[in-house]
This record gives C-alpha cells, sequence and structure tokens, in this order.
C-alpha cells in the first residue's frame, strides 16, 4: 500500500516529536493549538491541515487537547516542492473532514478485497486535488474565483444559467471561457458539472438509503435522470448504481472480516487472506 489513513478518536495534549518515511496530510479535528514543524511554531485550529514532508520532525501541543486525524501517502501531488510543510485550512462546508471521515469509516482495512483499496484510492486521489485546487486559488484572477464561487453556491439549482455568470465577469464569452480554462483546467460548463457530480457522489453515500437515484438526480439539480446518469459515468467511469454497488461491497465486506476477526474465527485463515490480499495489492 503506498498510501494509509488513521485518526486518534480520544483527545489528546500532545504528542513528541517524531518523523515518517511517507508524506503525511495531517487534519486538525478539533482544539487549538501549537505544532512545531523542523523546529518552526505553527498555530492550529479546527479545520487546518498540515501537509508535512518526509523525514521532517513534528509534533503537536495544546492545552484544552485536540483530535486529529493523518494520511500517509507515499507518491504525493505536492512531492515536488521544496517546502518542509504546506498549511491549509479547511473551508467552511468541511470538505476536506467529509472525505476523511469517508475514508477512514467506511472500509477499516484496504486489504480486505481490492475493491475497498480502488475507493479509499479514490477518496485519497479526491483529497489531493481538492488541496491542488485551493493551492491554485490565489493565483486565480477575482473575476474567475467569483464565478466560482457563484457556481458553487449553485450547484444544486437546475435552473443556474452559466451565461450569466460568464456575462458578470466583464469580459467577453470567449475571453473569459479562456481565461477560466487556463486557471481552473476545464472551461465554466465542465467545471459546473463536475461540482454537480462530486455532490452526487456525496448523496449516494449519504442518502441511498432513503432517496432513489432519481430523487437524489433532482437534489444535485438534474429534472432529466438518464442525463444525470450519463453524464456521471462520463465522468466517473461508472454509472451511479454502480458507483453505490461497490461502495456497497467494500462496506459489507470489510464488516464481514472484521467480525470474523473479532470473534477470532480462524485467525491463521484471516491472517492468510490479509497477506495474499496484501501481496496482489
Amino acid at each position: 500500500m503506498d498510501f494509509l489513513v488513521m485518526s486518534r478518536n480520544q483527545k489528546i495534549r500532545q504528542y513528541p516529536s517524531h518523523s515518517h518515511e511517507m508524506w503525511e496530510v495531517l487534519l486538525n479535528m478539533e482544539g487549538t493549538g501549537i505544532a512545531q514543524i523542523n523546529g518552526q511554531d505553527y498555530p492550529f485550529r479546527e479545520g487546518t491541515i498540515f501537509c508535512i514532508r518526509p523525514g521532517i520532525f513534528h509534533s503537536k501541543r495544546s492545552v484544552e487537547g485536540f483530535v486529529d486525524g493523518s494520511v500517509m501517502i507515499r507518491d504525493f501531488c505536492f512531492k515536488d516542492e521544496k517546502a518542509d510543510v504546506l498549511v491549509f485550512q479547511d473551508d467552511e462546508r468541511r470538505t476536506f473532514f467529509s472525505l476523511f471521515q469517508i475514508s477512514f469509516q467506511y472500509p477499516l482495512n484496504p486489504a480486505t478485497d481490492i475493491y475497498a483499496e480502488r475507493f479509499l484510492r479514490s477518496v485519497v486521489d479526491a483529497m489531493q486535488n481538492l488541496l491542488r485546487h485551493w493551492r491554485a486559488v490565489p493565483s486565480q484572477s477575482k473575476e474567475v474565483r467569483r464565478a466560482m464561487k457563484q457556481m458553487a453556491d449553485h450547484v444544486s439549482d437546475a435552473h443556474f444559467d452559466i451565461s450569466r455568470v460568464v456575462e458578470a465577469s466583464g469580459y467577453s464569452p470567449n475571453h473569459f471561457r479562456k481565461l477560466f480554462r487556463e486557471q481552473c483546467g476545464y472551461s465554466p460548463l465542465q467545471y459546473y458539472l463536475r461540482l454537480k457530480v462530486q455532490l452526487a457522489k456525496q448523496q449516494i453515500l449519504q442518502n441511498e438509503s432513503i432517496m432513489s437515484m432519481q430523487e437524489i438526480a433532482r437534489l444535485c439539480g438534474f429534472e432529466d435522470p438518464f442525463y444525470f446518469s450519463r453524464l456521471f459515468r462520463k465522468i466517473e467511469g461508472v454509472s451511479p448504481m454502480q458507483f453505490l454497488k461497490e461502495s456497497k461491497t467494500v462496506q459489507l465486506k470489510a464488516e464481514e472480516i472484521e467480525a470474523r476477526e473479532q470473534r477470532q474465527e480462524n485467525p491463521k485463515e484471516n491472517a492468510d487472506l490479509r497477506n495474499n490480499l496484501q501481496k496482489e495489492l
């Protein structure tokens, strides 16, 4: 495995200086305090994210206590950066925290099933894409940032008109589309549709037991469920139902392995299964 997701469930006040062989993406989920990274102090609060280079010693301390979680990544998206640490702050919607919770609470061990490893990898990739996005935002023009915010605010609106966002920029449509693509990697319409599909994935995982796929499509601003399904497949590579099926398969198999281990049922067989799957991965 070239990534690992971990979390501390109990509040602690400090942990000693240490380092890792992989990049560590450290998310502070609760509490405030000071992190010392390579001899320098960095304040943290809820939602603070530290991306720490391999081999860099770091520690954390807090008077009130803190809860954090980390993702170890060998092939990190910012591996070519020279800085010892990159600091981010989660957004108001706690998007990074939501991704972390999915990765931590879903399958407990990706070695139990190849689909678990595949699913977790997609979530870890989404975390890195989010960090890339935040990293790029400061270099974006205020017109592009304003357009991105408008699209995020209206992501579930079935009647949102992208052309009005383009017109509000003050540029000609062709120039603004070129500017947006240069700074975001997608046209305004492509970016907006990807936002809607990301929202759909969250809703599928959270509400599949109480909402139909057609209802989830409407919730995300798609009046035509067939168009929603085609767009989802085009962007994600699988249909919404396939995405849900894979997610359920991962969860059920992980729960089955965990239950067997808790009952101490065939411990040698379980250990062999984990080892064999780990070799396959």
